[in-house]
């Protein structure tokens, strides 16, 4: 009886045994950093298809540069449901820099994203590098805090370490699936992806990933009835 007990608080816990069937089963975060425009090109439209919303994770100060998000696309992406988050002014590793300049990148990041008009809740590590002092001022600005580190979900979640299953260009559809399969037999609540990169050609690139692989996991997602949801959502669901 003790063992049933443990087993449905776990569940409840993850959001799988609820009397809300909107939280009950694992739920999948789509993420995308660095603000290339082959996001828009190519990943938004096969997303589109299934009314997906995924997270834009942007460095400002790249917006409208040559080959990388325009302030037009970006605000087109959340029109459709995305969410932008923080990824410091200019990719900077802020652990490598004099604690001043981390502080002005990541305050410099979040001042923008709010004159944009941009959403400006979750921020994402660039390089996945932090340290606890880093970690501290982002937290000043930011409440969800995005690794690079492959996190397992289970409740409580950790708002200051959730991280990711990073697409490279090694994966294959069959791959990203069964991490999805995984998650939910391990009884994960939440499993989030990140992606980079997309072509329509050669995947020469470690964090570029053709079309044709995304549009065949992202079929695969949908006959799954998996629930697709930003970041903020995901963990506003998981907190109820």
């Amino acid at each position: 009886m003790r063992r049933w007990l443990c087993l449905i608080l776990i569940l409840t816990g993850c959001g799988l045994v609820s009397n809300d069937d909107t939280i009950r089963s694992t739920l999948i975060v789509l993420t995308f950093d660095d603000g290339d425009k082959s996001i828009f090109e190519l990943a938004f439209p096969a997303m589109q298809k299934y009314d997906y919303p995924g997270v834009n994770f942007i460095p400002t100060g790249w917006i409208n540069k040559q080959d990388w998000l325009t302030l037009e696309q970006v605000s087109k992406l959340e029109d459709a449901g995305w969410e932008t988050g923080g990824h410091s002014v200019t990719h900077a590793n802020l652990t490598t820099i004099s604690i001043d300049s981390a502080r002005s990148e990541i305050r410099r990041n979040y001042e923008q994203l709010v004159a944009f008009g941009l959403k400006h809740r979750c921020f994402a590590l660039p390089a996945g590098h932090s340290n606890p002092e880093t970690n501290r001022i982002i937290k000043e600005y930011f409440s969800i805090i995005r690794t690079s580190q492959n996190e397992r979900y289970s409740f409580p979640l950790n708002l200051d370490r959730l991280g990711y299953y990073q697409v490279q260009n090694n994966d294959d559809a069959t791959s990203l699936l069964m991490r999805v399969a995984h998650g939910i037999n391990e009884g994960e609540c939440l499993i989030i992806f990140g992606f980079h990169l997309f072509t329509v050609g050669e995947a020469n690139f470690i964090t570029k990933i053709q079309l044709s692989v995304f549009k065949e996991f992202l079929e695969g997602i949908k006959k799954r009835n998996l629930k697709v949801v930003t970041l903020s959502e995901a963990v506003d669901r998981l907190q109820r």
